[in-house]
């Protein structure tokens, strides 16, 4: 097959979503498939692991679709949309890129969306309220426009079902780890004997992410409640922006300042030699963790025995696949006491790593949504 992979942001460019699209380039490549990555984060046409990245010349504005068109016609394919709504440049509202599509299919083209995020939210704000509007136009024209529609979480099915037309082929695939799923032992033992600060009897707990201020509200009462509850409990801060939150936690907390530590931004490799370091990864979410979540998906990746919340956005397939240990989101003690208990109960903790290793390579991995991406539009 031949994919034209439309994406707000690509590698270097940090981001997520950037992450995404080059791993499933990658693997799409990997199996034998012709890939065009088209990205207005792109500089130059170039090749990447059997990729080629293409270059937009804005940010799916006119130029850009005048380039995709011209693409299309000499290479047929799948267009293949990472969709965030406001990766789209126009400030998330470009409802012309949409329709565009919409018409790419309508010549029986093979459009295919996928979908991060659905649309802005509804606020008291009516600038905000235009958008959310406008950003609900969007994804409207978008299900019409997908053969196929794919989600990140099962979540949003319920968000875009409504205004879908009868008969959508909408499937959920999970986003998988950008991390890796395995670590050299050296790397390892160099994680652990610093945040243990060489002390064997040191108990290590981890978060990983960016440390955005919605997340970092949700985890300083986690920290202090886990650091106040286990004495010998050691806490890490991995990924960018972890070296301000954690300068920022120690002159707030004076006394458990020698217990905190921040990597800052690592090597993907890195990340997962750090994550396998600790004993316990602790990754609240003030809406509840979701198959989205690809900071929670790189510690089940490691097999690290992981405490996450339960929140309104969260599926049922956390609670029923045993892959982590679930508190309440917001409520801190409750959290950290199920981080503790498992500190204090080895055997409980190898066995939710374990299960999470299980639960991400049968229903998380990568792998998965390459099978997802192959099968052909009409027979999904």
């Amino acid at each position: 097959m031949t994919f034209h992979l439309l994406t707000g942001e690509y590698p270097p460019a940090s981001g997520g979503v950037g992450d995404y699209s080059q791993l499933v380039a990658r693997a799409l490549a990997a199996r034998d498939c012709c890939v065009h990555v088209w990205s207005p984060a792109i500089a130059v046409e170039a090749l990447d692991n059997g990729v080629t990245l293409r270059p937009l010349p804005d940010r799916f504005g006119p130029r850009s679709r005048q380039a995709l068109a011209a693409a299309f016609a000499a290479l047929p394919g799948c267009a293949l949309l990472q969709y965030v709504p406001n990766a789209l440049g126009s400030r998330g509202a470009n409802l012309r890129f949409c329709l565009w599509l919409l018409r790419l299919r309508r010549r029986h083209a093979d459009v295919r969306v996928v979908f991060h995020e659905p649309y802005f939210y509804y606020s008291r704000n009516p600038l905000g309220n235009a958008l959310a509007l406008v950003q609900r136009a969007m994804a409207a024209v978008l299900l019409r426009a997908g053969s196929v529609i794919y989600v990140s979480t099962e979540t949003w099915l319920g968000y875009l079902r409504p205004m879908a037309p009868a008969g959508t082929r909408m499937i959920v695939v999970p986003i998988p780890s950008t991390v890796p799923g395995d670590a050299g032992a050296r790397d390892v033992a160099h994680w652990r004997d610093r945040f243990s600060g060489n002390d064997a009897t040191a108990h290590v707990v981890g978060h990983f992410g960016t440390f955005g201020d919605h997340i970092a509200g949700e985890l300083r009462p986690v920290v202090t409640a886990i650091l106040d509850e286990e004495r010998r409990a050691r806490f890490v801060c991995i990924g960018r922006g972890s070296e301000a939150f954690a300068t920022d936690f120690a002159a707030a907390h004076a006394s458990l300042a020698g217990r905190l530590d921040g990597t800052g931004e690592l090597p993907r490799g890195q990340v997962a030699a750090a994550l396998r370091a600790c004993d316990v990864v602790v990754q609240p979410y003030p809406d509840g963790v979701t198959t989205r979540r690809t900071s929670v998906m790189a510690a089940l990746a490691n097999g690290v025995a992981t405490v996450t919340t339960a929140g309104p956005l969260t599926e049922p397939v956390w609670a029923t696949s045993g892959a982590v240990v679930l508190a309440p989101a917001g409520k801190a003690s409750a959290i950290g006491a199920a981080v503790t208990s498992l500190l204090r109960d080895t055997p409980a903790r190898s066995a939710v790593g374990a299960a999470g290793r299980r639960a991400y390579d049968a229903e998380f991995a990568l792998d998965r949504t390459i099978d997802a991406l192959l099968r052909p539009a009409g027979g999904v």
